[in-house]
């Protein structure tokens, strides 16, 4: 290609890309059919490709009970500690939708979706339509995308959450304001009725009214009324929160100083691409063209300081959690604190307005490189959790023809065990044990949540789940499997090796258990474990 040919063409795609924003503007609702279909057929399907993981099956067996009584029963062993309507919602879908992995992760999807929506009409009300379609994106190019398919109430939380940061908004400035304070109330308790840590919601939404109230120079009664209001459910909910705190002390991911900065890094490092590169085009793009006609879009609304400081509350929520888990509550996760990408998308998009100067190309580059970034790597993990499928294909393969098949199998951790005992077929899953010891799992590893969690909950879930003092003393021979890798995202290996996880063959020496390896098939390991004669 020559090089006039080559600058033609340059030419021409910067004209599209000036022209993108007034296109936003004439067609924003076409924007938004383009990025919710995008999003649908995608996030469908990876959902039904998807294996489910030990959470999600904690979610479908609770789900399964179908009354509350039962439910408010499992969850009174505190083994698990998300809220009791979380559960009847997905059990509700069930009923309707039938059992199948998209119907039970269907909730988190539309609760990403609408977080998505609200993004979009809270940045587009105080910038353009393209801004507003960069915030909607933003989200989706994270860690917190992979919660859209997982069945599990953080998509709930991240949804409802913006719902209440969008309601406040109207709160603030609609006349017809009773409608966006029920708004606020409502969605604020429904996130907190999805999961408890949804509370840390009232940090942006109670820093914002602050900062509007000490500019006012008084407070907004109603508003906080309606804030006050999203605590309901904790209250209601008080018992079972109880025994929850029981699991805190020796939980299996206690809350570390150094999980402040991993946060950040884990949920970002996936959008640095689209980032990076917006930087690079808009900083080496040409100016425009000073005879160019001006974007259809309306003059740009700059964000209120109360507003502002919303999104710089949901930025610091895992700051806040963090601390409070290390002093007060004694665990964290990254997934408590996911609602922070609320505050990302909203500065993000801010930032990119300031610094497009009046230059179009910025935003128009962000959206486009960021959704083209999210099907590239959203077919990326459609493909990924089909070899996902066939690796475990093969490991039932491996374990149906390896050893003796009237040997139980032992796995070697919660994981692996509840995968197996779900997925495998009926002559495997029949074999498959975990064994349970909470004090070995205390010992080597520092937690004991999970082994007591496995051996409350299995009057429920009704898996072969034993004691492994018993077990070991009442068989003379069995097989133990383990893997030498962990579950992986495509970010790599998130639950990191199963060693992590499994205490069994640090424990079984302690026995004096003879343990000979029977067979490997790639990162899958079969043992025979024979007890001695004493």
């Amino acid at each position: 290609m020559s090089r006039n040919v080559f600058h033609q063409n340059l030419i021409k795609l910067g004209d599209m890309l000036e022209r993108f924003p007034d296109w936003c503007a004439r067609n924003a609702w076409w924007g938004l059919a383009i990025v919710s279909v995008m999003f649908l057929l995608l996030t469908c399907a990876i959902a039904s490709k998807r294996m489910l993981w030990n959470d999600e099956l904690f979610t479908l067996y609770i789900s399964r009970l179908g009354s509350l009584s039962d439910i408010l029963a499992v969850l009174s062993t505190g083994a698990d500690q998300s809220p009791p309507s979380f559960y009847l919602l997905t059990h509700v879908l069930l009923k309707l939708l039938g059992e199948s992995h998209l119907a039970i992760r269907l909730p988190e999807m539309l609760g990403v979706l609408l977080m998505s929506f609200c993004l979009f009409r809270f940045v587009s009300k105080r910038t353009t339509t393209l801004y507003g379609l960069a915030a909607m994106v933003f989200p989706l190019i994270t860690i917190a995308y992979e919660y859209a398919y997982e069945a599990r109430p953080y998509g709930l939380v991240l949804g409802f959450s913006s719902l209440a940061l969008l309601s406040w908004q109207g709160a603030t400035e609609s006349p017809r304001r009773v409608w966006w304070l029920i708004g606020l109330a409502a969605s604020g308790a429904a996130a907190i009725s999805s999961h408890y840590y949804a509370v840390f919601l009232l940090i942006p939404l109670g820093l914002g009214e602050i900062v509007r109230s000490l500019g006012r120079k008084r407070i907004d009664l109603p508003i906080w009324v309606a804030l006050g209001s999203m605590l309901v459910p904790l209250v209601l909910f008080y018992p079972v929160i109880q025994e929850a705190r029981s699991f805190a002390h020796h939980f299996w991911s206690p809350s570390e100083w150094s999980m402040i900065p991993s946060f950040y890094y884990v949920l970002l490092i996936p959008a640095l691409g689209p980032i990076v590169a917006t930087l690079i085009v808009s900083s080496l793009w040409p100016s425009s063209d000073p005879l160019r006609p001006q974007s259809l879009n309306p003059p740009p609304i700059l964000f209120f300081s109360h507003e502002i400081a919303a999104a710089i509350g949901f930025v610091a929520i895992p700051v806040v959690a963090v601390v409070l888990g290390k002093l007060v509550i004694g665990a964290f996760t990254y997934r408590y604190a996911l609602s922070a990408v609320i505050g990302f998308s909203i500065l993000c998009s801010l930032a990119f307005k300031r610094l497009d100067r009046g230059r179009p190309i910025m935003g128009a580059c962000f959206t486009l490189l960021s959704c083209l970034w999210f099907v590239v790597m959203g077919v990326n993990q459609f493909n990924h959790q089909a070899t996902i499928t066939r690796a475990w294909s093969n490991t039932y393969e491996f374990l149906q023809s390896e050893g003796d098949p009237g040997l139980p199998i032992v796995a070697g951790d919660p994981h692996t065990f509840m995968t197996l005992a779900y997925y495998g077929p009926p002559a495997l899953a029949s074999r498959v044990v975990y064994l349970a010891n909470p004090q070995a799992s205390l010992r080597f590893f520092g937690h004991d949540t999970v082994d007591r969690g496995m051996l409350d909950l299995k009057p429920w879930f009704h898996v072969a789940v034993e004691e492994y003092d018993a077990y070991v003393v009442s068989r003379s021979r069995f097989l133990v499997y383990t893997r030498v890798r962990g579950n992986r995202t495509w970010l790599g290996y998130f639950w990191g090796s199963p060693w992590d996880w499994s205490w069994l063959l640090y424990e079984l020496p302690r026995a004096s258990a003879q343990i000979e390896l029977m067979g490997r098939n790639d990162d899958d390991l079969l043992f025979l474990v024979t007890a001695q004669e004493h």
